[in-house]
Parts: structure tokens; sequence; C-alpha cells
């Protein structure tokens, strides 16, 4: 699917938080090719082909990531990349369809809305 759509990335519910600090995932994030990470937590990433592109804010709490907002052109490789960051699939993350108000697995949501 090529549409850009918002989602948010939630960790387990039962451990309320992602294992992973924000500076972490501006460490590594920032290293990535094409990775635009702003001290706020905004960021972009552009394939070097522009055949997608990532758009989001990382939020955090506690010393740890707390939701990742996204939205852009979802593709299955940068999303896996993304997601094993914030430990998945060690740790069981969500993923919010926002307007629909619907949560998904990741596996789930890599093989529907992913190309």
């Amino acid at each position: 699917m090529s549409d850009s759509f918002p989602i948010s990335l939630h960790p387990d519910p039962a451990s309320g938080l992602f294992p992973i600090s924000f500076e972490q995932v501006e460490a590594v994030w920032s290293e990535w090719p094409r990775m635009f990470f702003e001290p706020d937590g905004s960021f972009v990433w552009v394939a070097d082909d522009q055949s997608w592109q990532l758009d989001g804010v990382v939020y955090d709490r506690d010393d740890h990531v707390l939701r990742v907002d996204l939205t852009g052109v979802y593709q299955t490789a940068p999303l896996e990349q993304l997601f094993r960051t914030l430990g998945w699939p060690e740790a069981n993350l969500r993923v919010e369809l926002v307007r629909d108000g619907q949560f998904l697995e990741v596996a789930d949501f890599l093989r529907d809305f992913a190309a």
C-alpha cells in the first residue's frame, strides 16, 4: 500500500514502555543514512531512491520510549529495521491504525499494509 496514513507504535500493554531509551534511539537512528533526527524527537527517514519515506515523532517518559508516531510510505525492510531498534521481535509491539483506533500485531501490520 503506498498511501500515507498515520500509525502509532506501542509497547506491550503489560510493560507500558519500550525497552529502550530516547537517547538510545537517537544514537542508533542518527547513524542511519538519510535519517534526520531532531532533539525534540521528530524525524524523517528517506530511501536513497525516494521510493519510501517515514516521518514521525518519538515520545519518551521515565527514561524509556513511550510511543512512536509514524506516517509515510510503509515498506517492510525499513519498518523491520525501525521496529527491531525498539525491541521487536523480543518485545511484543503493537501498531495502532490511528484513524481506525485499531491495534495490530507487528507481523499482521507488515503483512497487510507494508509493501
